[in-house]
């Protein structure tokens, strides 16, 4: 049987095939997530977009030096949060320097997207990026429809499953363009993949090997 798939986590809780977050300002968590070969992705959140140039230059300096480590899976959570307090102006281009650097390397890209929506799809666009996951995806059946026909993913999470037209959109997904995560949450993975099997209408064995399959799909460029 396949295994879970949690495809963006904050923590490990050690019951999945677990991608793990990982803040490229912070040097100590770089290193740590570098030695452990476990899956990670690596970037600068939007939050963090007011830092000093320096520390952002160190930042992708270290996503640059991780591409080729056992373990690196693709460059985020990174991305465009219009409610945030951080200037657009400083988001944009901390947003902007990662997708270049994900298309120059090219590597998948984790996306943090709120309120943000027609921005992020248009940045994605104008740079040809060919892999990306909109993670905890919040929003509509027709957005969603939109990402797949770029050949994106949405990754759903409990935040994902608290608004009801994104559970319409889960209902309505391609399959192909499914992937699933705790994010933040403290929920099991196991029981997030039940109540996403509920609204699908299938098994939760069937659920874990089509985002397993999807998961090498996305990883292996295939």
């Amino acid at each position: 049987m396949a295994p879970y798939v949690d495809f963006h986590t904050h923590r490990r809780s050690g019951d999945a095939l677990e991608i793990l977050n990982v803040e490229a300002l912070d040097a100590g968590a770089v290193a740590r997530a570098c030695q452990q070969g476990q899956p990670f992705s690596l970037g600068v959140h939007p939050w963090r977009a007011d830092v000093s140039q320096t520390e952002l230059q160190e930042a992708f300096s270290r996503i640059e030096q991780c591409v080729n480590v056992d373990g690196f899976v693709a460059i985020g959570e990174c991305g465009l949060d219009w409610v945030s307090q951080v200037a657009r102006a400083a988001q944009m281009s901390v947003f902007e320097q990662q997708i270049e650097l994900a298309h120059r390397l090219a590597v998948p890209v984790v996306l943090h997207c709120v309120r943000a929506f027609e921005e992020v799809m248009q940045t994605l666009r104008v740079r040809k990026i060919r892999r990306a996951v909109f993670h905890s995806f919040v929003g509509s059946p027709q957005q969603a429809e939109r990402v797949v026909r770029e050949g994106y993913f949405c990754s759903f999470s409990p935040r994902s499953l608290m608004s009801s037209r994104t559970c319409d959109a889960i209902r309505q997904i391609a399959p192909s363009a499914l992937l699933i995560e705790r994010d933040e949450s403290a929920e099991s993975i196991a029981s997030i993949y039940e109540r996403i099997a509920e609204l699908r209408n299938c098994s939760v064995e069937e659920l874990r090997e089509l985002v397993f399959e999807n998961y090498k799909r996305l990883i292996d460029n295939e």
